[in-house]
C-alpha cells in the first residue's frame, strides 16, 4: 500500500542500502504497460480473473477497475463503494465471486479510521454477458485498524485470510457467516524494526510443501521480511514462525508453479524471486534507480494458455512528491518466458 511522505524517504534510502547486501541475483526483465491510470491514481492489489481480465484496486478512491490486457480498451470501473475512502486486498474464492477490503484512511499520513473496515463480495458471474454486477457486504470488522492483504485458506469452507497491517494480526474470516477471529499474532507479524512505519503483516498467501504441511506466507514491510508459519486446518498456527528472507521493504506477492515466491518489493521498485528452500533472491524485474517498477505494490500471473508465465503487477507510482521520480499508478505485465 502507499505510505507517508516522511516515510517513503525513508524507504527510499533504505532500500538502496539494503539492495547492497542482500543476497540478490540478477536477471532483469523488462516490464510492459497494460494500463496507465491518471496520475495520483495509487493502485493496491489485483486478481485476474479466469476470462483474463484483471481486477484492480485503488486506495486513493474507492474504485474496483477492470483492465483487459488482450484489449486496447483502457480500464472499465466496475464499483464505486460509496461512503468508503479506499479499497485493499482482493481474491476470488470460488468462480467470478471476488471479495474485497474496503475502509477510510488518510492514506497521505497514513492514518486509518479505526473500526471502518468491511469486506464485500463482488460477483462478476454476469458481467461478459450482461454488463452487471451484484456487490453485498458479507462482513464488518469493528475492531480493526486497517485491514491490507487477503489469503485464501479453504475455498470450499468459504475461510479467508485477512491481514490488519497496523495491529499486526491475521484473522481467518468465513465468508458465509461474516464472523472472524485473531489465527496468527507473533513477533514476525507486528511492526517493528527496522522500519518505523505502522504496516506490519501486509500480504498474506498460503501453500502446500512436498511433504503435505500446508503454510501460511506472509511478509512484514515494517520488519522488512517474508516469513511463514506452518498452519492447522482452522487457519491457526501448527509451529513456530520462521524468516525466508529479510532486507525486502515487502508489500504482496504470489507464488509460481515451482513454490517460489514473486514478491512485490515496494520499497526499491522491484519484483524478486524467492527460493523458500534456499532462500535464494533473485531480483526478476525493477530496480531502485528506474521508475519501470515504481513503488510496485502487487502481483499475480496470468490464468490464460498464453500467458500463464507472464506476471502482472500493480505500482502505485510513488505519487507522494518523495524527492524521486513520480509516475502514474498503473498495471504492467512481466512476461518470463518458459
Amino acid at each position: 500500500m502507499r505510505v507517508s511522505l516522511s516515510l517513503i524517504t525513508i524507504l527510499s534510502s533504505v532500500a538502496v542500502a539494503f539492495c547492497a547486501y542482500l543476497p540478490h541475483k540478477r536477471a532483469t526483465l523488462a516490464a510492459a504497460v497494460v494500463h496507465t491510470f491518471d496520475t495520483g491514481t495509487v493502485m493496491e492489489n489485483l486478481a485476474i480473473r479466469a476470462t483474463g481480465e484483471i481486477l484492480a484496486t485503488v486506495i486513493s478512491s474507492p474504485d474496483l477497475w477492470q483492465v483487459d490486457p488482450a484489449a486496447a480498451t483502457g480500464a472499465t470501473l466496475i464499483h464505486t463503494f460509496d461512503g468508503f475512502e479506499c479499497v485493499f486486498g482482493i481474491i476470488e474464492l470460488q468462480s467470478d465471486q471476488f471479495y474485497v477490503l474496503v475502509g477510510n484512511a488518510d492514506i497521505e499520513n497514513l492514518t486509518p479510521v479505526p473500526g471502518s473496515f468491511v469486506a464485500f463480495r463482488v460477483d462478476m458471474s454476469s458481467f461478459n454477458t450482461a454488463g452487471t454486477t451484484t456487490i453485498t457486504q458479507i462482513a464488518s470488522f469493528p475492531d480493526s485498524q486497517l485491514l491490507n492483504g487477503m489469503g485464501i485458506l479453504d475455498a470450499g469452507q468459504g475461510l479467508v485470510y485477512v491481514a490488519d497491517s497496523f495491529a499486526g494480526t491475521i484473522s481467518v474470516l468465513d465468508v458465509n457467516t461474516g464472523v472472524s477471529f485473531v489465527a496468527i499474532n507473533n513477533s514476525l507479524t507486528v511492526p517493528g524494526a527496522p522500519m518505523t512505519t505502522p504496516l506490519g503483516v501486509n500480504g498474506v498467501h498460503t501453500t502446500q510443501d512436498a511433504s503435505g504441511q500446508f503454510y501460511l506466507y506472509f511478509s512484514n514491510t515494517a520488519q522488512s521480511i517474508l516469513a511463514r508459519v506452518p498452519i492447522h486446518s482452522d487457519g491457526t498456527p501448527a509451529g513456530d514462525p520462521e524468516v525466508i528472507a529479510s532486507g525486502i521493504i515487502a508489500d504482496d506477492f504470489t507464488f509460481d508453479s515451482d513454490g517460489n515466491i514473486m514478491q512485490a518489493v515496494i520499497g526499491s521498485s522491484e519484483i524478486v524471486k524467492i527460493n523458500p528452500t534456499t532462500k535464494t533472491v533473485t531480483t526478476i524485474s525493477g530496480s531502485p534507480d528506474s521508475t519501470e517498477l515504481r513503488s510496485v505494490s502487487a502481483a499475480q500471473f496470468g490464468r490464460l494458455s498464453g500467458d500463464e508465465t507472464t506476471l502482472y503487477v500493480t505500482l502505485n507510482g510513488g505519487n507522494l512528491g518523495d524527492g524521486g521520480a513520480v509516475v502514474p499508478g498503473a498495471v504492467k505485465m512481466i512476461p518470463l518466458g518458459s
